[in-house]
């Protein structure tokens, strides 16, 4: 049956892969994400979880060896952190163009630092791999249960990361309600792959394993497949958004953006992660005031969700974008990802970027309220500068 307990975001995440019964686990630790994989080893030490546990050498090695479970038709997880994830990229190729649907959790540190940003995640953006952040400890849960049906989904087939700020999240405790494992179970069935990599597989099996890794007939093939399925993924991710709420009560906005208090609203912010829980205190005090700007919270980083952007801009004046993250020489990676998606308006609304939370630097309610002021600054017609600003 279901119930609640007190827990801290990395214990949350062990217990999204138990009621999902992975059947693998890779672990190598890394801070803030060691507890993540300690759990679960005393979780299949104890009887609790059927799982085979194997530690590795390394974060290269965690990765490859999840990609190997996979291959052989397990449902297969791993986690990692910040400077673990790096070591991770050329595997996260393999892993995605070879269509294995790993699941990892990535609790983000900041690849110069200890602290939380999402450096880490946004270095892997192009790696082909579905990327959904969280923003509390239940979300992390639920996400990552839906992770798994989302990646295994026959029209996806993609491997996924569920994300949370390091710290603020895998460290503190809250109540989290946990779902009963048969309801899990009913939700999620045993994954099934149709192309196991296995001793006498069939040759159209081993025909399609080619045309995944690139090597028959059309190497550039497997590009067009994954992106195919990214675009798949955006429809997948709401039905199971949809699907997941019937179970058990909770969505996410959409599954690719969740929008809070946008109703008659003349500009809206955009945050991922903990700092959209800042955000909602921020929105609800200047909307007290009489302030018409809203909240709209990314949830899907990939694939990135441009359609529902140009929906939104198209009913505001001004969009604020919150980057915890910075592609050094160009700015923040949200920030040129929503000013592309609005480029088709005929009327665009004015974007303005705002870098804030890196390595860990605390965001606070006075600061979101700044952003805000100065979107609806910008929604008046002021000429608002600089145009990214760091706060």
């Amino acid at each position: 049956m279901r119930r609640w307990e007190v827990m801290v975001g990395n214990k949350a995440i062990a217990y999204a892969a138990k009621l999902a019964r992975v059947q693998f686990i890779s672990a190598y630790p890394i801070t803030p994400q060691t507890s993540v994989v300690e759990y679960l080893a005393e979780m299949v030490a104890s009887g609790e979880l059927d799982a085979e546990f194997v530690n590795v050498e390394g974060e290269l090695t965690a990765q490859t060896a999840a990609l190997g479970a996979s291959a052989a038709g397990a449902r297969a997880f791993t986690a990692t952190s910040g400077p673990g994830l790096l070591y991770m990229h050329h595997p996260m190729h393999m892993t995605s163009g070879g269509r294995f649907p790993v699941v990892m959790a990535v609790i983000h540190r900041s690849v110069k630092g200890m602290q939380p940003d999402h450096s880490d995640m946004m270095a892997q953006r192009d790696t082909g791999w579905i990327m959904l952040e969280c923003e509390n400890s239940q979300e992390l849960l639920d996400t990552g249960i839906m992770a798994f049906k989302i990646a295994e989904d026959e029209r996806v087939r993609l491997p996924t990361i569920f994300a949370g700020d390091g710290y603020i999240l895998s460290y503190t405790a809250e109540p989290v309600e946990i779902p009963a494992q048969e309801d899990v179970d009913a939700f999620l069935p045993p994954y099934r792959s149709k192309y196991p990599l296995l001793p006498g597989l069939a040759d159209e099996a081993r025909r399609v394993q080619m045309e995944q890794w690139g090597i028959g007939q059309d190497p550039q093939l497997r590009w067009r497949r994954q992106q195919e399925a990214m675009e798949a993924a955006k429809m997948v991710i709401r039905e199971v958004n949809e699907e997941f709420y019937k179970w058990f009560g909770r969505r996410y906005g959409n599954g690719l953006v969740e929008e809070y208090r946008c109703e008659d609203v003349e500009a809206f912010i955009v945050a991922m992660g903990t700092i959209a829980s800042t955000a909602r205190t921020a929105i609800d005090r200047l909307q007290a005031r009489g302030k018409k700007i809203g909240l709209v919270k990314l949830k899907s980083f990939r694939p990135f969700p441009s359609e529902e952007f140009k929906r939104l801009g198209a009913m505001v004046k001004a969009i604020g974008v919150i980057d915890r993250n910075i592609s050094l020489g160009s700015g923040g990676i949200t920030f040129q990802e929503i000013r592309s998606s609005l480029y088709d308006l005929d009327e665009r609304p004015r974007v303005l970027g705002f870098h804030a939370g890196l390595c860990g630097k605390e965001v606070r309610v006075g600061d979101i309220e700044m952003i805000c002021e100065k979107t609806l600054r910008a929604a008046e017609g002021e000429e608002v500068t600089p145009l990214v600003d760091w706060v």
